[in-house]
């Protein structure tokens, strides 16, 4: 969806994750959304009444609430508001007949998908006037209002199954789902042969048709040589951030023979649930054996399946 947006909208994102890495805020919340909208268009807030100072006052109301240490950009996803705003920007664009989402359309969806802005617009030093204005440019069927507490997510549920399967070696760690587990044996890999975090790899790629694995994490390149197969999957949120896609729910399968793996899932599920930024009441895990059957029932490897659901704006 984003490919829509011109370059100054697109900005105004880049502003709004700016400032909520330097708060530390886990997500990017739309009132960083009206920041940036407001800080790229300067037009835009000349025409709403609003000086410098406003704006200032408005970073400085993110800092009274967030309170949190700076972190990365690239590791903070868009809040569930934030991705409905963008898609109702979507939406105002299509009813104005425009191919693009720029600013002022952005700014109506954000009004759209968060009245409560409004005040902080108001608050900011915002012309009542001028922001119904930009309320007015919003399709009739986004201003019906949502029973308190119910949120409105627009988008699409995509599924995707991913499968991996890796040999044992004596003598190399056994990692699975990013907890090491006490075997004689580990897998054999180019990072850290993880073969249940790699079929959710895979599964989440596959969700929002981006690819596989070893197309973002080749083999070939060394930078991956050993690496945690978490920092996989902590890469791959940041590629859902930047296509609108958040992780619905994660079901997987480990088949092996020995060692039993059903003590080890909840650690497992919170080292995936802390990767990949989601409750770990998301995540499924499942162990079968093969039943002495090829490889992996003679204990000479074992596999994984999982399938991702994510639902992408």
């Amino acid at each position: 969806m984003l490919d829509r947006f011109t370059d100054n909208a697109r900005r105004a994102i880049f502003y709004a994750r700016g400032e909520a890495a330097e708060r530390g805020s886990e997500e990017i919340e739309a009132d960083h959304l009206l920041y940036g909208v407001l800080k790229t268009d300067r037009a835009l807030l000349e025409k709403l009444g609003i000086s410098l100072d406003g704006l200032q006052k408005l970073g400085s109301a993110f800092a009274k609430r967030d309170r949190g240490r700076p972190v990365s950009p690239p590791g903070i996803p868009l809040s569930i508001e934030s991705r409905n705003a963008i898609s109702q920007s979507a939406a105002v664009a299509d009813r104005q007949g425009s191919p693009q989402v720029g600013v002022s359309q952005f700014l109506a969806g954000l009004l759209a998908g968060a009245p409560r802005l409004r005040k902080t617009l108001t608050d900011a030093g915002a012309n009542a006037d001028a922001i119904d204005g930009a309320i007015s440019k919003i399709e009739p069927a986004f201003e019906r209002q949502l029973p308190a507490g119910l949120e409105m997510v627009t988008g699409r549920f995509c599924a995707g199954v991913g499968y991996d399967l890796h040999r044992l070696e004596a003598g190399r760690k056994l990692m699975i789902g990013g907890v090491e587990i006490p075997f004689d044996k580990g897998s054999v890999g180019h990072s850290d042969g993880d073969v249940l975090a790699h079929a959710i790899c895979d599964a989440l790629l596959g969700a929002a048709t981006l690819g596989d694995i070893g197309t973002h994490f080749p083999d070939t390149d060394p930078k991956w040589k050993g690496a945690s197969s978490l920092l996989f999957l902590e890469n791959i949120v940041s590629m859902l951030d930047e296509h609108l896609g958040m992780i619905s729910h994660i079901d997987a399968v480990v088949i092996c023979e020995r060692p039993k793996l059903g003590p080890h899932f909840p650690a497992m599920k919170r080292a995936l649930a802390k990767a990949l930024k989601i409750d770990p009441a998301q995540i499924n895990l499942k162990a079968k054996t093969n039943e002495g059957v090829d490889a992996v029932g003679r204990g000479e490897a074992l596999a994984a399946h999982a399938v991702a659901t994510i639902l992408q704006s």
